[in-house]
């Protein structure tokens, strides 16, 4: 987070940044980022937390009367104005206000001296989707939207107030809802559900090395549960030291191919919690580069791949990796087009 936030401030490359808990949002202000944040999910009405946002100068998204009430009644404390995105549910079925119950949380905005509303947001939930039925329904919560921009713009100054709804699925493909603001943030990282002719290419190689190599005679398990024995005599087998403590996932077991010297090696046996195999040939060598998630030529392998393997989405993968501390990270800073 703090590299990639660190990069784009300091390029001009956007003017937010977008964050899911508190915590994220206090760590990049301690760490010098001065654009807006604005803290997207809702958190409980702790005092403490409330104080850090409003000190901090967060921006935060806003889904009922009550934890309004919450940050009204702590920012007077403060003696300061919190800085509030009112967010609207048009159809995600997750945070936000529901329609009916939108025009009571305007109503009460107004009763509050110590709020100033910065920003009004939805989230679409199929805007990745080409399927009729999704596109119909997009539109719908766009429709939903701008009547809610209508009675927000009557209440307020539409100059001060930034409406954003399209997350990264939701900018190419439906351009009629790209307000004042988008969220690109897998697309952001080169992973788009929909490239739609956007040529973004993925930002994230993950690679690891052989640290040992064996000949097994045919009939030998190898790894946990002996899910893999070896098929042909003096079977060549390497390790790699990376498994599911990692990020890398264990459903990958027997299904991951890895490149090594620019061909495709596949994973044999469990994937352990800190290493696992795969069947090479003669060429291989102790010390040669494994791409779990790269490319190498013309052969490839990507986060959708993963994926697909694994019957899931990209972010699943990616957030796995990312979660991990145990992976080293190496950032190379290319030239910006």
């Amino acid at each position: 987070m703090l590299p990639i936030a660190k990069f784009l401030e300091h390029k001009k490359l956007c003017a937010y940044f977008g964050v899911a808990h508190t915590c994220e949002a206090l760590k990049l202000r301690k760490n010098g980022i001065s654009l807006p944040i604005l803290n997207l999910v809702q958190p409980c009405c702790s005092s403490q937390e409330l104080e850090c946002i409003i000190n901090n100068e967060i921006e935060q998204a806003v889904s009922d009367v009550r934890f309004l009430a919450c940050i009204n009644q702590k920012a007077a404390e403060l003696s300061k104005k919190a800085l509030i995105h009112l967010h609207i549910d048009t159809g995600m079925g997750r945070g936000g206000t529901l329609i009916k119950d939108f025009d009571e949380l305007l109503k009460m905005t107004a009763t509050c001296n110590n709020i100033k509303v910065v920003g009004v947001m939805t989230h679409f939930s199929v805007a990745d989707s080409l399927d009729r039925a999704d596109l119909d329904y997009t539109d719908d919560q766009i429709r939903k939207f701008k009547m809610i921009k209508q009675k927000v713009v009557r209440q307020f100054s539409s100059n001060e107030i930034i409406f954003h709804t399209s997350n990264s699925g939701g900018s190419p493909i439906n351009l009629s809802s790209v307000f004042d603001m988008i969220r690109p943030r897998i697309a952001a990282y080169g992973y788009p559900e929909q490239d739609c002719g956007l040529g973004l290419e993925p930002i994230m190689e993950l690679v690891s090395k052989i640290t040992l190599i064996k000949k097994f005679p045919k009939g030998h398990s190898i790894g946990y549960g002996r899910t893999y024995k070896a098929k042909h005599k003096n079977e060549r087998i390497a390790i790699v030291p990376i498994g599911y403590g990692d990020g890398l996932n264990r459903l990958l077991s027997n299904k991951l191919k890895v490149i090594v010297n620019g061909e495709f090696a596949q994973c044999v046996g469990r994937i352990s919690m800190d290493q696992f195999a795969i069947l090479v040939d003669a060429s291989a060598r102790v010390g040669d580069e494994v791409i779990i998630i790269g490319k190498s030529g013309k052969v490839e392998v990507g986060v959708f791949d993963l994926a697909d393997l694994l019957g899931s989405i990209s972010y699943e993968v990616l957030c796995s990796l990312g979660g991990s501390s145990r992976v080293r990270r190496l950032y190379v800073y290319g030239t910006c087009v």
